[in-house]
C-alpha cells in the first residue's frame, strides 16, 4: 500500500487531508453507489456466477467506471472467500493509474493496492491489488505466476486488442473463453480505430449505459452543439488506419484564417455565456502552439499541454485549470482518457476526426456535472467537404444534419433523430406496401400467362408485367382494376364477352363474321378532356377484281357511335342473333365456344403462323424478343385452332401489331 500512496501523495491526485476526510464520512457500507452502479455490479456477478469469463461494460464518460470496478473487486473478494484473492487493474495511461488508486484508497483503505509501471515494482506476495501500467507489465511477466492472479480488470478497454493486452492475457492463460479467472473490460465506447476485433477480449457486453441516459438522469449535463462552417476540404487528407493522418489533417486545420475564426467563435461564446473554463482539442503540437500564440496575442490566459509536456509541468497547469487560474487549456490528445476536470464549460473541436470513440471521449470531458455550469458549450469547427467525418449528433443517432445549428441540445437532436426515424419507418412502409403488391401482381401476371390462351393474351392487352401492373395497380394502389372505369369496361366486355374478339392495334378490336364480313370496334380519343368514344363498323370483304382495281381489300358501314362500350357490345348481341336466328339466317356458332375452336391447330395453320412470326423477329434483328425457333415451335405446338384462327384474322387487319404481342408473350413463357 506504501508504494500507492507514495504515488498519490507525489503525483497531487488526492491529498492526505482529502482522503481523511472523505474516509470519515465513508465507508464500503454508506458507499451509497448509484443505481445504475449497483444495477452494474449485479449484472457482472450474475454473469461470472453463470460461468461467463470475459464480459465487458460500456459506460459513458464520466460514469464513474473506477468507483464500479473497485466496488467489483471488493465483492468478488468477499465472495470468495480466499484471504490472498489477487486482482490486476490493466492501465494504459499514467491518469488512469493515478485515478484508480484514487478511489481504492478512498473506498477501501485496507486493502494493500501497489503499482506496477516505471519505477514502481509491486511486491506481489503483500499486495492484495496490483494496479499495472500495461507497458510495463508486458516486459515484467516473468515475475507473476500464472496462477497467482484471480480477477483481471481492464480499464479503456477498447485498446485490449492489441499486442501487449494480448501477451498479457495470454500470460495468465486469459485469452480465450474458457479462462478460468474472469477478465472485466470497462470502456465509454468498444470501438478500436484500428478496427481489430475485441472478440478476442471481450466475449459479451453485459452492461450498457450510453451518454443519453446518464443525461437523462441527470448523472451528466446537457451539451449545448454548435456548428460552425469554416473553409476546410478535408477530401484530400489521407487515412491512416481509420482516421485522418495527423500532418495531412494539421495542414488543413492549421491556417491562418481557420484560427482566426475560432478565436472569433471562442470570444462570441464567451461574451454570451460567460465561459471560465474551455477545453480546445487540436491536431498536433504545431496547431496548438499557433493557436496558444494567437489566444495570448488577443488577451486570453491560455496555456497547452501536449504529449512532451513534463509530467510536473502537466499537473500543475490541470491543477490551475481546475481551479480558474487558467481560461483557456488547450491540447493534442493528451485530455482525451482518464482526465477528470468537471469544470470544463466548453469545448472547441478543432481536431476532425471519423472515430466515434475519439468524439466520445473528446466531448465527454465537458460533460460531468459541477455546481458552476448547467450545462457545456460544444463548438464543432466544420468543413464544406466533411464526408465520414463524426460530429456531436451522431451520439443522438443524426448521421447528417444540412443546416448548422446553434446550441442544439442532445434532447433536441433527439426530437430531430426521431422525425427522421418517424419520416423513414412511413417509407420503409410506403415501399413494402408497394413491393407486397408487386409480388402479388407478379404472382397474377404469371398464373395469367399459364392459364390463358394466345387468343386471350392477346385480346386483354397483358402483353408485359409493366402492361399488366399499370392496368391492375394504378388505380389508387387497388389490387383489382376499376371495372369502372374507360379500361376496366373495355377490358371486362370484350374479354367477358362470348365471342372472339382480338385486339389488333392500342384502340382497336376486331372478330370474324362469315362469308368475308367481320366487324371492328374502334376507339376515338378526343383531344380535350371530353370521354372516348367507341364506332361499330362492319366491314365486307370486296371481290377479288375490285380490290386489284381501286387497291382496297374491305368496304366498311359505320352501324353504330356511342360513348358507352356496353351499348356497341348490345348491338353487336342484336346482330349476331339476326345472322343466326332470322328468317333467311344461316346457323352457325359465332362464338368463342364453338367446338372446332377447341381442336388442335393443323399444321398448314401453326405453318403459316410461324412463317410471320420468325419473319418478324427476323425484321427485328437486335430489337426483336431474342427468340429462338425451338420456343417459338413450342409455344405454336400448345394452340388450338381458334387460337390460330385469331392470330391470323388480326393480321389481315393490322399484320404487325398481333405478332409483336404474340412474340412478347412467347418470350415472357420462354424466360419463366
Amino acid at each position: 500500500m506504501a508504494f500507492c500512496a507514495r504515488f498519490v501523495r507525489a503525483t497531487g491526485a488526492l491529498s492526505e487531508a482529502g482522503i481523511s476526510a472523505r474516509l470519515a464520512t465513508m465507508s464500503y457500507s454508506s458507499l451509497a453507489l448509484r443505481d445504475y452502479q449497483h444495477e452494474c455490479v449485479d449484472r457482472c456477478l450474475d454473469s461470472i456466477n453463470q460461468g461467463q469469463r470475459r464480459i465487458g461494460v460500456s459506460l459513458a464518460t464520466g460514469g464513474g467506471k473506477t468507483v464500479i470496478f473497485s466496488s467489483l473487486i471488493d465483492r468478488l473478494r468477499r465472495e470468495s472467500g480466499k484471504s490472498n484473492h489477487k486482482t490486476l487493474i490493466l492501465v494504459h495511461r499514467r491518469e488512469l493509474a493515478q485515478q484508480a488508486c484514487r478511489v481504492l484508497r478512498a473506498f477501501f483503505p485496507t486493502l494493500n493496492f501497489q503499482m506496477e509501471m516505471g519505477n514502481y515494482k509491486c511486491d506481489l506476495e503483500s499486495t492484495d491489488v496490483v494496479v499495472a501500467s500495461v507497458q510495463s507489465l508486458v516486459r515484467r511477466l516473468e515475475r507473476y505466476d500464472p496462477s497467482s492472479i484471480d480477477l483481471i480488470i481492464i480499464d479503456e478497454a477498447h485498446h485490449a486488442a492489441a499486442k501487449s493486452y494480448l501477451r498479457i492475457l495470454e500470460h495468465f492463460k486469459a485469452d480465450h473463453k474458457d479462462s478460468a479467472l474472469p477478465v472485466v473490460g470497462f470502456s465509454a465506447t468498444f470501438e478500436r480505430a484500428d478496427n481489430k476485433a475485441l472478440s478476442t477480449v471481450i466475449d459479451e457486453i453485459v452492461y450498457h449505459r450510453g451518454i443519453l441516459e446518464m443525461i437523462d438522469d441527470k448523472w451528466l449535463c446537457e451539451g449545448r452543439f454548435t456548428t460552425v462552417s469554416v473553409s476546410l476540404d478535408l477530401s484530400g487528407v489521407a487515412v491512416t488506419g481509420s482516421d485522418f493522418n495527423i500532418g495531412g489533417l494539421s495542414k488543413v486545420v492549421n491556417t491562418k484564417e481557420v484560427n482566426k475564426v475560432v478565436l472569433q467563435t471562442y470570444f462570441k461564446k464567451m461574451d454570451e455565456h460567460k465561459l471560465k473554463s474551455t477545453l480546445l482539442f487540436g491536431c498536433d503540437i504545431k496547431h496548438i502552439e499557433t493557436l496558444h500564440a494567437l489566444f495570448v496575442k488577443h488577451g486570453v490566459n491560455a496555456q497547452y499541454v501536449t504529449g512532451k509536456t513534463r509530467q510536473s509541468e502537466r499537473d500543475a497547469v490541470v491543477e490551475d485549470f481546475k481551479h480558474g487560474k487558467i481560461e483557456v487549456l488547450m491540447n493534442c490528445g493528451v485530455f482525451t482518457e482518464g482526465t477528470d476536470i468537471p469544470n470544463v464549460d466548453s469545448i472547441l473541436l478543432c481536431r476532425p476526426t471519423k472515430s466515434r470513440s475519439l468524439l466520445v471521449q473528446m466531448i465527454g470531458r465537458g460533460l460531468r456535472v459541477h455546481h458552476s455550469k448547467e450545462h457545456c458549450h460544444i463548438v464543432d469547427f466544420v468543413g464544406a467537404s466533411s464526408v465520414g467525418v463524426v460530429s456531436f449528433p451522431t451520439l443522438a443517432g443524426v448521421e447528417g444534419v444540412n443546416t448548422d445549428l446553434d446550441e442544439a441540445t442532445l434532447q433536441e437532436l433527439r426530437a430531430i433523430k426521431d422525425d427522421i426515424t418517424a419520416k423513414q419507418l412511413e417509407a420503409e412502409k410506403k415501399v413494402l406496401a408497394e413491393k407486397e403488391m408487386e409480388s402479388l401482381l407478379i404472382r397474377q401476371f404469371r398464373d395469367l400467362m399459364k392459364s390463358a390462351s394466345a387468343f386471350d393474351l392477346t385480346l386483354t392487352t397483358y402483353k408485359d408485367f409493366k402492361s399488366f401492373h399499370q392496368q391492375t395497380a394504378a388505380n389508387n394502389g387497388a389490387q383489382e382494376l376499376d371495372w369502372g372505369s374507360e379500361k376496366g369496361k373495355e377490358i371486362k366486355l370484350l374479354r367477358d364477352s362470348s365471342y372472339p374478339w382480338v385486339q389488333f392495334s392500342k384502340d382497336a378490336w376486331g372478330m370474324p363474321l362469315d362469308a368475308g364480313y367481320h366487324l371492328r370496334i374502334y376507339k376515338e380519343r378526343p383531344e380535350s378532356s371530353k370521354p372516348s368514344t367507341y364506332a361499330l363498323k362492319l366491314y365486307r370483304q370486296l371481290p377479288y377484281k375490285l380490290r386489284s382495281e381501286f387497291d382496297i381489300r374491305h368496304k366498311p358501314l359505320t352501324v353504330k357511335n356511342s360513348p358507352d362500350l356496353s351499348i356497341i357490345v348490345a348491338s353487336i348481341e342484336g346482330m349476331i342473333q339476326e345472322l343466326t336466328q332470322g328468317p333467311s339466317a344461316r346457323p352457325k356458332n359465332f362464338t368463342k365456344y364453338a367446338p372446332w375452336r377447341q381442336t388442335p391447330a393443323t399444321e398448314k395453320q401453326t405453318a403459316l403462323l410461324r412463317k410471320k412470326i420468325l419473319g418478324y423477329i427476323s425484321k427485328q434483328g437486335s430489337k426483336s424478343e431474342q427468340l429462338q425457333p425451338e420456343d417459338v415451335d413450342k409455344f405454336l405446338n400448345g394452340m388450338t385452332k381458334g387460337d390460330v384462327s385469331s392470330v391470323l384474322f388480326a393480321t389481315t387487319m393490322a399484320p404487325v401489331y398481333p405478332i409483336k404481342s404474340l412474340c412478347k408473350i412467347i418470350s415472357y413463357r420462354s424466360k419463366s
